[in-house]
Protein backbone atom coordinates (compact mmCIF):
# COMPACT_ATOMS: atom_id res chain seq x y z
CA UNK A 1 0.00 0.00 0.00
CA UNK A 2 2.70 2.64 0.63
CA UNK A 3 4.61 2.35 -2.26
CA UNK A 4 1.14 2.18 -4.40
CA UNK A 5 0.80 5.60 -2.46
CA UNK A 6 4.14 6.67 -3.37
CA UNK A 7 3.77 6.23 -7.08
CA UNK A 8 0.34 8.19 -7.10
CA UNK A 9 1.40 11.04 -4.78
CA UNK A 10 4.45 11.00 -7.81
CA UNK A 11 2.20 10.96 -10.55
CA UNK A 12 0.02 13.53 -9.00
CA UNK A 13 3.20 16.19 -8.16
CA UNK A 14 3.78 15.50 -12.01
CA UNK A 15 0.48 16.56 -12.82
CA UNK A 16 0.49 19.40 -10.34
CA UNK A 17 3.66 20.93 -11.01
CA UNK A 18 2.95 22.62 -14.63
CA UNK A 19 0.65 25.08 -12.03
CA UNK A 20 3.41 25.15 -9.33
CA UNK A 21 1.31 23.38 -7.07
CA UNK A 22 2.52 23.06 -3.22
CA UNK A 23 2.96 20.20 -1.07
CA UNK A 24 3.89 20.44 2.46
CA UNK A 25 5.19 16.73 2.21
CA UNK A 26 6.44 16.32 -0.62
CA UNK A 27 10.13 16.16 -2.12
CA UNK A 28 10.93 19.79 -3.65
CA UNK A 29 14.48 19.48 -5.15
CA UNK A 30 15.87 22.83 -3.77
CA UNK A 31 19.34 24.11 -3.20
CA UNK A 32 22.29 26.37 -3.45
CA UNK A 33 24.94 27.06 -6.12
CA UNK A 34 28.27 25.72 -4.51
CA UNK A 35 29.64 29.03 -5.15
CA UNK A 36 30.72 32.06 -2.96
CA UNK A 37 29.48 34.41 -6.15
CA UNK A 38 25.96 33.95 -7.46
CA UNK A 39 22.68 32.96 -6.97
CA UNK A 40 20.96 31.16 -10.15
CA UNK A 41 17.00 30.16 -9.31
CA UNK A 42 15.33 27.49 -10.81
CA UNK A 43 11.27 26.39 -11.15
CA UNK A 44 11.62 23.09 -9.85
CA UNK A 45 8.94 20.11 -9.86
CA UNK A 46 7.76 17.79 -6.72
CA UNK A 47 8.98 14.64 -6.40
CA UNK A 48 7.07 12.27 -3.92
CA UNK A 49 8.19 8.99 -4.59
CA UNK A 50 9.13 8.73 -8.10
CA UNK A 51 11.99 10.22 -9.71
CA UNK A 52 10.73 13.12 -12.47
CA UNK A 53 12.67 13.46 -15.72
CA UNK A 54 11.88 17.23 -16.56
CA UNK A 55 14.28 19.60 -17.46
CA UNK A 56 14.11 23.14 -15.31
CA UNK A 57 13.57 26.54 -16.33
CA UNK A 58 16.12 28.76 -15.19
CA UNK A 59 15.74 32.48 -13.62
CA UNK A 60 18.55 34.81 -12.32
CA UNK A 61 18.90 36.63 -9.73
CA UNK A 62 22.92 37.11 -9.20
CA UNK A 63 25.11 38.82 -6.77
CA UNK A 64 28.64 39.96 -6.49
CA UNK A 65 31.58 38.39 -4.81
CA UNK A 66 31.55 40.67 -1.51
CA UNK A 67 28.12 40.53 -0.79
CA UNK A 68 26.66 36.35 -1.74
CA UNK A 69 25.66 33.51 0.48
CA UNK A 70 26.55 30.10 -0.54
CA UNK A 71 26.81 26.81 0.38
CA UNK A 72 28.21 23.57 -1.11
CA UNK A 73 24.97 22.00 -2.18
CA UNK A 74 23.84 22.67 -5.81
CA UNK A 75 21.03 20.23 -7.63
CA UNK A 76 21.92 17.70 -9.70
CA UNK A 77 22.60 19.63 -12.93
CA UNK A 78 23.35 16.48 -15.33
CA UNK A 79 21.07 14.09 -15.39
CA UNK A 80 21.98 11.46 -13.13
CA UNK A 81 21.82 7.80 -14.04
CA UNK A 82 21.11 5.68 -11.19
CA UNK A 83 19.86 1.76 -11.62
CA UNK A 84 18.47 2.84 -15.00
CA UNK A 85 16.29 5.44 -13.52
CA UNK A 86 16.92 9.40 -14.70
CA UNK A 87 15.96 11.99 -11.99
CA UNK A 88 15.11 15.46 -12.89
CA UNK A 89 18.23 17.49 -13.45
CA UNK A 90 18.94 21.79 -13.62
CA UNK A 91 20.76 23.26 -10.90
CA UNK A 92 18.32 25.08 -8.30
CA UNK A 93 18.91 26.91 -5.17
CA UNK A 94 17.67 28.06 -2.02
CA UNK A 95 16.16 31.55 -1.93
CA UNK A 96 16.90 33.69 0.98
CA UNK A 97 19.35 36.37 -0.27
CA UNK A 98 17.36 39.88 -0.56
CA UNK A 99 20.29 42.21 -0.08
CA UNK A 100 21.07 44.26 -2.80
CA UNK A 101 24.10 44.29 -5.17
CA UNK A 102 26.33 47.14 -4.07
CA UNK A 103 29.28 45.95 -5.96
CA UNK A 104 29.49 45.63 -10.13
CA UNK A 105 30.25 41.83 -10.72
CA UNK A 106 33.58 43.20 -12.39
CA UNK A 107 35.02 44.70 -9.16
CA UNK A 108 38.33 43.67 -7.65
CA UNK A 109 37.87 42.99 -3.98
CA UNK A 110 40.93 43.18 -1.89
CA UNK A 111 41.63 40.42 0.36
CA UNK A 112 41.82 41.59 4.10
CA UNK A 113 44.65 42.23 6.09
CA UNK A 114 45.83 39.14 7.60
CA UNK A 115 47.65 39.31 11.08
CA UNK A 116 50.67 37.39 11.56
CA UNK A 117 50.28 34.53 14.60
CA UNK A 118 53.33 33.41 16.51
CA UNK A 119 54.44 29.90 16.42
CA UNK A 120 53.42 29.74 20.23
CA UNK A 121 50.25 29.77 19.83
CA UNK A 122 49.45 26.38 20.00
CA UNK A 123 48.99 26.07 23.93
CA UNK A 124 46.51 28.59 23.52
CA UNK A 125 43.61 28.53 26.01
CA UNK A 126 40.05 29.33 24.99
CA UNK A 127 37.42 29.86 27.79
CA UNK A 128 34.05 29.72 26.66
CA UNK A 129 32.45 31.86 24.69
CA UNK A 130 29.97 34.59 26.27
CA UNK A 131 26.46 33.12 26.56
CA UNK A 132 23.30 34.95 25.69
CA UNK A 133 20.90 35.78 28.38
CA UNK A 134 17.11 36.62 26.56
CA UNK A 135 14.08 36.93 28.58
CA UNK A 136 11.18 35.65 26.66
CA UNK A 137 7.60 35.73 26.75
CA UNK A 138 6.71 31.90 26.05
CA UNK A 139 8.83 29.52 28.24
CA UNK A 140 10.64 27.20 26.16
CA UNK A 141 10.49 23.88 25.76
CA UNK A 142 13.89 22.17 28.06
CA UNK A 143 16.51 20.75 26.33
CA UNK A 144 17.66 17.16 27.66
CA UNK A 145 21.05 17.30 28.13
CA UNK A 146 23.56 14.77 26.70
CA UNK A 147 24.64 12.96 30.05
CA UNK A 148 22.77 9.61 29.32
CA UNK A 149 24.72 9.16 26.14
CA UNK A 150 27.82 7.13 26.43
CA UNK A 151 31.24 7.84 25.37
CA UNK A 152 31.82 5.89 22.24
CA UNK A 153 34.97 4.10 22.53
CA UNK A 154 35.17 3.50 18.56
CA UNK A 155 38.98 4.49 17.36
CA UNK A 156 38.09 6.60 14.44
CA UNK A 157 39.14 6.01 11.14
CA UNK A 158 41.58 8.81 9.40
CA UNK A 159 43.84 9.25 7.11
CA UNK A 160 47.10 11.42 7.07
CA UNK A 161 46.32 13.21 3.69
CA UNK A 162 42.67 13.53 3.18
CA UNK A 163 41.19 12.96 -0.51
CA UNK A 164 37.87 13.52 0.34
CA UNK A 165 34.83 14.38 -1.64
CA UNK A 166 31.05 15.12 -0.71
CA UNK A 167 27.79 13.18 -1.33
CA UNK A 168 25.23 15.82 -0.83
CA UNK A 169 21.08 14.57 0.36
CA UNK A 170 20.49 16.13 -3.41
CA UNK A 171 22.88 12.69 -4.48
CA UNK A 172 21.81 10.51 -1.92
CA UNK A 173 17.76 11.13 -3.03
CA UNK A 174 18.11 8.66 -6.08
CA UNK A 175 19.62 5.60 -4.00
CA UNK A 176 17.95 6.53 -1.02
CA UNK A 177 14.05 7.71 -1.32
CA UNK A 178 11.78 4.71 -1.12
CA UNK A 179 14.12 2.24 -1.37
CA UNK A 180 15.30 -1.17 0.09
CA UNK A 181 17.98 -1.68 3.26
CA UNK A 182 19.65 -3.78 0.19
CA UNK A 183 18.96 -1.38 -2.88
CA UNK A 184 20.58 1.37 -0.80
CA UNK A 185 24.08 -0.52 0.69
CA UNK A 186 24.55 -1.27 -3.16
CA UNK A 187 24.03 2.11 -4.08
CA UNK A 188 25.99 3.92 -1.69
CA UNK A 189 28.67 0.72 -2.18
CA UNK A 190 28.45 1.85 -6.01
CA UNK A 191 29.36 5.61 -5.02
CA UNK A 192 32.07 4.19 -2.75
CA UNK A 193 33.55 2.49 -5.42
CA UNK A 194 33.43 5.10 -8.00
CA UNK A 195 35.36 7.34 -5.28
CA UNK A 196 38.53 4.53 -4.91
CA UNK A 197 39.01 4.33 -8.13
CA UNK A 198 39.79 7.91 -8.39
CA UNK A 199 42.38 7.51 -4.84
CA UNK A 200 39.82 8.70 -2.77
CA UNK A 201 39.62 7.63 0.48
CA UNK A 202 36.76 10.12 2.79
CA UNK A 203 33.63 10.58 2.32
CA UNK A 204 31.52 13.92 3.54
CA UNK A 205 28.21 12.36 3.62
CA UNK A 206 24.46 14.31 4.55
CA UNK A 207 23.05 13.62 7.50
CA UNK A 208 21.34 16.16 8.55
CA UNK A 209 20.80 18.42 5.81
CA UNK A 210 17.93 20.67 7.34
CA UNK A 211 16.46 19.90 11.17
CA UNK A 212 15.89 16.61 10.17
CA UNK A 213 17.78 13.23 10.09
CA UNK A 214 18.69 10.49 7.65
CA UNK A 215 19.71 8.12 10.78
CA UNK A 216 17.60 7.07 13.93
CA UNK A 217 17.32 10.00 16.24
CA UNK A 218 15.68 10.82 19.41
CA UNK A 219 15.75 14.18 18.64
CA UNK A 220 15.32 15.32 15.02
CA UNK A 221 12.15 13.84 12.74
CA UNK A 222 13.33 11.54 10.05
CA UNK A 223 14.33 13.28 6.85
CA UNK A 224 11.64 13.12 4.16
CA UNK A 225 14.86 12.03 1.56
CA UNK A 226 14.15 8.62 3.45
CA UNK A 227 11.10 7.41 2.00
CA UNK A 228 9.50 10.85 0.71
CA UNK A 229 7.51 11.65 4.06
CA UNK A 230 8.63 13.55 7.40
CA UNK A 231 8.94 11.56 9.57
CA UNK A 232 8.22 8.08 8.31
CA UNK A 233 10.52 5.54 9.03
CA UNK A 234 12.29 3.72 6.67
CA UNK A 235 12.48 0.16 7.73
CA UNK A 236 16.60 0.60 8.35
CA UNK A 237 19.13 2.92 9.62
CA UNK A 238 20.63 4.71 6.56
CA UNK A 239 23.88 5.70 8.48
CA UNK A 240 24.69 2.37 9.91
CA UNK A 241 24.47 1.62 6.34
CA UNK A 242 26.40 4.02 5.11
CA UNK A 243 29.31 3.71 7.72
CA UNK A 244 28.94 -0.14 7.06
CA UNK A 245 29.96 0.20 3.57
CA UNK A 246 32.39 2.75 4.28
CA UNK A 247 34.87 1.27 6.46
CA UNK A 248 34.22 -2.18 4.83
CA UNK A 249 36.36 0.07 1.81
CA UNK A 250 38.78 1.48 4.73
CA UNK A 251 37.21 4.74 4.00
CA UNK A 252 36.50 7.56 6.24
CA UNK A 253 33.15 8.81 6.97
CA UNK A 254 32.30 12.06 8.37
CA UNK A 255 28.69 13.22 9.52
CA UNK A 256 27.94 16.47 7.16
CA UNK A 257 25.21 18.31 9.44
CA UNK A 258 23.35 21.97 8.56
CA UNK A 259 22.48 23.19 12.16
CA UNK A 260 20.44 26.29 12.02
CA UNK A 261 18.93 25.27 8.28
CA UNK A 262 15.56 23.98 9.88
CA UNK A 263 12.83 23.08 7.06
CA UNK A 264 11.34 24.51 3.95
CA UNK A 265 8.53 26.70 4.39
CA UNK A 266 5.82 23.95 3.86
CA UNK A 267 7.62 21.14 5.53
CA UNK A 268 7.18 22.64 8.68
CA UNK A 269 3.99 21.81 9.34
CA UNK A 270 4.33 18.61 8.91
CA UNK A 271 6.56 17.56 11.70
CA UNK A 272 5.46 15.89 15.06
CA UNK A 273 4.48 17.86 17.48
CA UNK A 274 6.52 15.72 19.75
CA UNK A 275 10.06 17.45 18.24
CA UNK A 276 11.59 20.94 19.94
CA UNK A 277 11.67 22.38 16.56
CA UNK A 278 7.94 21.95 15.85
CA UNK A 279 7.80 23.30 19.72
CA UNK A 280 9.46 26.45 18.67
CA UNK A 281 7.48 26.73 15.69
CA UNK A 282 4.37 25.94 16.99
CA UNK A 283 4.96 28.64 20.05
CA UNK A 284 8.23 31.22 18.93
CA UNK A 285 7.25 32.05 15.43
CA UNK A 286 9.49 34.36 14.26
CA UNK A 287 12.23 33.92 17.65
CA UNK A 288 13.92 30.62 18.25
CA UNK A 289 12.93 29.84 14.97
CA UNK A 290 12.50 32.81 11.85
CA UNK A 291 11.43 32.26 7.98
CA UNK A 292 13.59 33.91 6.09
CA UNK A 293 12.28 33.79 2.27
CA UNK A 294 10.75 29.88 1.90
CA UNK A 295 12.77 28.53 4.46
CA UNK A 296 12.41 28.29 8.47
CA UNK A 297 15.90 29.03 10.47
CA UNK A 298 17.04 28.64 14.10
CA UNK A 299 18.72 31.12 15.51
CA UNK A 300 21.50 30.70 17.45
CA UNK A 301 21.19 33.61 20.20
CA UNK A 302 19.31 31.07 22.45
CA UNK A 303 21.36 28.45 24.98
CA UNK A 304 17.98 26.37 24.12
CA UNK A 305 18.68 25.80 20.51
CA UNK A 306 22.67 25.49 20.38
CA UNK A 307 21.99 23.10 23.16
CA UNK A 308 19.93 21.03 20.63
CA UNK A 309 22.60 21.41 18.33
CA UNK A 310 24.86 20.13 20.75
CA UNK A 311 22.89 17.69 21.90
CA UNK A 312 22.13 16.09 18.25
CA UNK A 313 25.99 15.70 17.28
CA UNK A 314 26.44 14.23 20.77
CA UNK A 315 23.33 11.79 19.40
CA UNK A 316 25.44 11.02 16.53
CA UNK A 317 29.26 10.69 17.69
CA UNK A 318 27.90 8.12 20.10
CA UNK A 319 25.38 6.06 18.84
CA UNK A 320 27.80 5.72 14.88
CA UNK A 321 31.42 4.94 14.42
CA UNK A 322 31.74 8.12 12.60
CA UNK A 323 35.13 9.58 11.97
CA UNK A 324 34.09 13.30 12.27
CA UNK A 325 31.48 15.67 12.09
CA UNK A 326 31.56 18.33 9.30
CA UNK A 327 29.73 21.91 9.20
CA UNK A 328 29.94 24.07 6.06
CA UNK A 329 28.80 27.50 5.48
CA UNK A 330 24.61 27.72 7.21
CA UNK A 331 25.56 30.55 9.28
CA UNK A 332 23.09 33.40 9.64
CA UNK A 333 20.89 33.46 6.26
CA UNK A 334 20.55 37.44 6.56
CA UNK A 335 21.70 40.88 7.25
CA UNK A 336 18.68 41.84 8.24
CA UNK A 337 18.23 43.22 11.79
CA UNK A 338 14.22 41.74 12.37
CA UNK A 339 15.77 38.48 12.24
CA UNK A 340 17.04 38.35 15.80
CA UNK A 341 15.83 41.53 16.76
CA UNK A 342 14.11 40.35 20.27
CA UNK A 343 16.93 38.33 21.52
CA UNK A 344 19.09 41.52 20.33
CA UNK A 345 17.42 43.98 22.20
CA UNK A 346 17.61 41.31 25.64
CA UNK A 347 20.97 40.30 24.98
CA UNK A 348 23.23 43.13 26.12
CA UNK A 349 24.92 44.06 22.99
CA UNK A 350 24.88 47.09 21.38
CA UNK A 351 26.25 45.59 18.20
CA UNK A 352 24.63 43.36 16.34
CA UNK A 353 27.43 41.91 14.15
CA UNK A 354 29.59 41.08 17.00
CA UNK A 355 26.40 39.81 19.11
CA UNK A 356 25.91 37.33 15.80
CA UNK A 357 29.46 36.58 15.46
CA UNK A 358 29.74 35.30 18.91
CA UNK A 359 26.50 33.40 18.99
CA UNK A 360 28.12 31.43 16.06
CA UNK A 361 30.84 31.14 17.73
CA UNK A 362 28.72 29.64 20.90
CA UNK A 363 27.23 27.23 18.39
CA UNK A 364 30.79 25.86 16.91
CA UNK A 365 32.22 25.54 20.41
CA UNK A 366 29.58 23.77 21.79
CA UNK A 367 29.69 20.92 18.84
CA UNK A 368 32.97 20.63 19.38
CA UNK A 369 33.02 20.00 22.64
CA UNK A 370 30.04 17.28 21.94
CA UNK A 371 32.22 15.43 19.09
CA UNK A 372 34.92 15.24 21.87
CA UNK A 373 33.56 14.63 24.59
CA UNK A 374 31.33 11.33 23.26
CA UNK A 375 34.69 10.08 21.19
CA UNK A 376 38.25 12.27 21.60
CA UNK A 377 39.48 10.70 18.29
CA UNK A 378 36.94 11.95 16.00
CA UNK A 379 37.45 15.14 14.45
CA UNK A 380 35.46 18.31 13.85
CA UNK A 381 35.56 20.57 11.08
CA UNK A 382 34.62 23.32 9.29
CA UNK A 383 33.70 24.30 5.74
CA UNK A 384 33.29 27.96 5.31
CA UNK A 385 33.27 30.17 2.24
CA UNK A 386 36.84 31.10 0.88
CA UNK A 387 36.24 34.19 1.07
CA UNK A 388 37.23 35.28 4.58
CA UNK A 389 35.51 38.65 4.67
CA UNK A 390 32.25 37.47 3.57
CA UNK A 391 32.11 34.97 6.96
CA UNK A 392 33.09 37.36 8.55
CA UNK A 393 30.93 40.55 7.35
CA UNK A 394 28.17 38.60 5.96
CA UNK A 395 27.28 35.37 7.68
CA UNK A 396 28.78 36.21 10.70
CA UNK A 397 31.19 33.40 10.84
CA UNK A 398 34.51 34.43 13.23
CA UNK A 399 36.47 31.63 11.06
CA UNK A 400 39.92 33.65 12.43
CA UNK A 401 38.68 32.96 16.11
CA UNK A 402 38.01 29.49 15.28
CA UNK A 403 41.32 28.93 13.29
CA UNK A 404 43.78 30.57 15.59
CA UNK A 405 42.08 29.57 19.08
CA UNK A 406 42.35 26.54 21.00
CA UNK A 407 38.74 24.61 21.42
CA UNK A 408 37.10 25.03 17.89
CA UNK A 409 37.97 22.99 15.24
CA UNK A 410 40.60 20.43 14.20
CA UNK A 411 40.55 21.54 10.78
CA UNK A 412 39.01 24.01 8.15
CA UNK A 413 37.71 23.14 5.31
CA UNK A 414 36.96 26.43 3.14
CA UNK A 415 35.05 26.56 0.20
CA UNK A 416 38.38 27.76 -2.69
CA UNK A 417 36.14 27.67 -5.11
CA UNK A 418 37.95 29.99 -7.24
CA UNK A 419 40.62 30.13 -10.24
CA UNK A 420 43.81 31.31 -10.46
CA UNK A 421 42.72 34.10 -12.39
CA UNK A 422 40.04 35.06 -10.41
CA UNK A 423 40.15 38.46 -9.92
CA UNK A 424 39.28 39.20 -6.38
CA UNK A 425 39.70 35.87 -4.84
CA UNK A 426 42.60 34.40 -6.75
CA UNK A 427 42.95 31.09 -5.45
CA UNK A 428 46.52 30.84 -4.35
CA UNK A 429 46.65 34.18 -2.56
CA UNK A 430 43.31 32.46 -0.83
CA UNK A 431 44.88 29.54 -0.04
CA UNK A 432 47.65 31.74 1.47
CA UNK A 433 45.34 33.84 3.84
CA UNK A 434 44.04 30.66 5.61
CA UNK A 435 47.10 28.60 6.05
CA UNK A 436 48.50 32.07 7.70
CA UNK A 437 45.31 32.19 9.69
CA UNK A 438 46.12 28.34 10.72
CA UNK A 439 49.83 29.08 11.84
CA UNK A 440 51.25 27.11 14.64
CA UNK A 441 47.93 26.16 16.03
CA UNK A 442 48.38 22.28 14.59
CA UNK A 443 44.86 22.47 12.84
CA UNK A 444 44.85 21.61 9.55
CA UNK A 445 43.95 22.88 6.24
CA UNK A 446 41.92 20.86 4.03
CA UNK A 447 40.53 23.51 0.93
CA UNK A 448 37.37 22.24 -0.81
CA UNK A 449 37.75 22.54 -4.67
CA UNK A 450 34.85 23.05 -7.09
CA UNK A 451 35.30 20.17 -9.72
CA UNK A 452 31.29 21.39 -10.63
CA UNK A 453 32.88 24.81 -12.66
CA UNK A 454 35.16 23.12 -14.81
CA UNK A 455 34.26 23.46 -18.90
CA UNK A 456 31.97 26.46 -17.15
CA UNK A 457 31.66 30.23 -17.35
CA UNK A 458 33.14 31.38 -13.87
CA UNK A 459 30.64 34.72 -13.61
CA UNK A 460 32.09 36.80 -10.69
CA UNK A 461 35.85 36.21 -11.70
CA UNK A 462 36.09 39.47 -13.10
CA UNK A 463 39.14 38.78 -15.63
CA UNK A 464 39.12 35.16 -14.96
CA UNK A 465 35.59 34.46 -15.88
CA UNK A 466 36.64 32.42 -18.76
CA UNK A 467 39.47 30.65 -17.11
CA UNK A 468 37.67 27.37 -16.79
CA UNK A 469 36.98 27.24 -20.10
CA UNK A 470 40.21 27.93 -21.62
CA UNK A 471 42.81 26.80 -19.05
CA UNK A 472 43.25 23.33 -18.24
CA UNK A 473 44.47 21.16 -15.50
CA UNK A 474 43.32 23.63 -12.89
CA UNK A 475 42.07 21.17 -10.07
CA UNK A 476 45.61 19.30 -10.70
CA UNK A 477 47.63 22.64 -10.05
CA UNK A 478 45.22 23.51 -6.95
CA UNK A 479 46.38 20.84 -5.45
CA UNK A 480 49.37 20.99 -5.77
CA UNK A 481 49.32 24.49 -4.52
CA UNK A 482 47.54 22.99 -1.17
CA UNK A 483 49.99 20.92 -1.03
CA UNK A 484 52.43 23.71 -0.70
CA UNK A 485 50.56 25.03 2.47
CA UNK A 486 52.56 24.55 6.04
CA UNK A 487 49.44 23.07 7.01
CA UNK A 488 48.35 21.01 4.70
CA UNK A 489 46.19 17.76 4.91
CA UNK A 490 44.44 17.25 2.09
CA UNK A 491 41.63 18.36 -0.37
CA UNK A 492 37.97 17.95 -0.66
CA UNK A 493 36.08 17.65 -3.97
CA UNK A 494 32.78 19.20 -4.78
CA UNK A 495 31.18 17.00 -5.30
CA UNK A 496 30.41 13.27 -6.31
CA UNK A 497 27.83 13.67 -9.03
CA UNK A 498 30.52 16.36 -10.81
CA UNK A 499 32.91 14.21 -10.96
CA UNK A 500 31.04 10.55 -11.93
CA UNK A 501 28.06 12.01 -13.60
CA UNK A 502 29.07 15.43 -16.03
CA UNK A 503 26.49 17.44 -17.58
CA UNK A 504 27.32 16.02 -21.79
CA UNK A 505 28.36 19.71 -22.43
CA UNK A 506 31.31 19.40 -19.79
CA UNK A 507 31.77 15.84 -20.00
CA UNK A 508 35.08 15.52 -21.97
CA UNK A 509 36.55 18.90 -19.76
CA UNK A 510 35.82 16.77 -16.67
CA UNK A 511 37.23 13.69 -17.73
CA UNK A 512 41.01 14.99 -18.92
CA UNK A 513 41.04 17.35 -15.25
CA UNK A 514 39.94 14.12 -13.48
CA UNK A 515 42.65 11.93 -15.31
CA UNK A 516 44.79 14.47 -15.21
CA UNK A 517 44.41 14.55 -10.80
CA UNK A 518 44.57 10.47 -10.39
CA UNK A 519 48.39 10.40 -10.01
CA UNK A 520 48.02 12.98 -7.66
CA UNK A 521 45.29 10.90 -5.78
CA UNK A 522 46.74 7.64 -6.13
Amino acid sequence: MKRIKNIIAGLLAIILATASAGCGRAIVIQGTPADNNSYTFYNGNEITGVPVDTQLSPQTDKKDETSSYASMEQSVVSSVQTSGTTIASGEVTDSFATQPQTVPPQTTVTLPPVETVSETTTTVTTPAPQTTTVITTVKPAPVPDDTDLPVNNYQALNHEETKGVWISYFELYPILTGKSKSSFAEGIGRYYDNALSLGLNTVYVHVRPYGDAIYKSDYYPWSKYCTGYIGEDPGFDPLEVMIEEAHKRNISFHAWVNPLRCSQENDAPQIDDSYLVKKWYNNNDGDYISKVSSYWYLNPAYDAVTDLIALGVAEIVSKYDVDGVHIDDYFYPTKESWFDSKSFSASGYSDLSQFRLDNCTKMVYKMYNAVKSHNSTALFGVSAQGNVHNNLYELYADVEKWSREAGYVDYMAPQIYYGFDNSGQPYAEVVDQWDEMLKGTGKKLIPGLAVYKIGTEDTWAGSGKYEWINEKQIIKRQIEKARTADNYSGIILYSYQFIFSPDSSVESAVNAEIEAIKPLLS
